[in-house]
């Protein structure tokens, strides 16, 4: 079977280099190695106040006719900052988040993988499972919380739609719900271990498909292949 043209992204907030270097960029050199199937990755960024000047990452403040292909990875950066009100105040992460769909449909991609900036993809066997999800909005489940997990998503062409109709009811009313009581998944894969290990355990277990909120640096991540 064909593979689907894939964008990969995460979004982005990085206060200065070092923070760059701790988390987007261990996050691409991470998943760049991975056999993850794509045909583009970016980093959505929300008017950092930090540009990188990575040699293999390439900076957009707008999205060019045509995607140059060599870069690694594409910076796109917002002009204004929307950051982070209270508890479901996520204004940032929903723009950029739904911004993928208009890289998407922009540049003729048919599948939008999401792997959060401080979330990892540890197994070969997820990887595959990723590569071979060809339709639905799949997420992937929570244990800690009890709720699917939106640091991990996968929206194949057929669900583009469901996801304008939910850029279509803007970032006040989506900022009133958390993103995971409000995207319109179609699957929820629970038979993959995984976890918010950043929050609840400080370390990643061995057997670990995935891990999320790993947003300290000395918290180590593995991939086993």
């Amino acid at each position: 079977m064909r593979s689907l043209r894939t964008l990969l992204f995460c979004t982005s907030f990085c206060r200065d280099e070092a923070a760059w270097r701790s988390r987007q960029r261990r996050w691409l050199d991470h998943h760049l190695a991975l056999p993850l199937e794509h045909d583009a990755v970016f980093v959505i960024d929300d008017a950092s106040p930090f540009v990188p000047a990575d040699p293999d990452v390439r900076v957009l403040d707008a999205l060019p006719p045509t995607l140059p292909g060599e870069p690694r990875a594409f910076f796109y950066r917002f002009a204004t900052h929307e950051g982070r009100i209270g508890l479901t105040g996520h204004r940032g992460w929903w723009r950029s988040f739904l911004f993928s769909l208009e890289i998407a449909r922009a540049y003729g991609f048919r599948r939008i993988v999401h792997v959060e900036s401080d979330a990892f993809l540890l197994s070969r066997r997820i990887v595959d499972r990723i590569n071979a999800t060809v339709d639905g909005w799949t997420a992937y489940w929570c244990p800690l919380y009890g709720f699917p997990e939106p640091a991990l998503q996968v929206i194949a062409h057929d669900r583009f739609d469901a996801m304008a109709a939910v850029a279509a009811r803007g970032l006040d009313a989506l900022t009133e719900s958390l993103a995971e009581f409000t995207l319109p998944f179609t699957r929820i894969e629970r038979g993959y271990a995984g976890n918010r290990y950043g929050e609840s355990r400080g370390r990643i277990p061995g057997y670990a498909d995935y891990a999320c909120q790993v947003n300290a640096p000395a918290i180590a991540v593995r991939y086993r292949g």
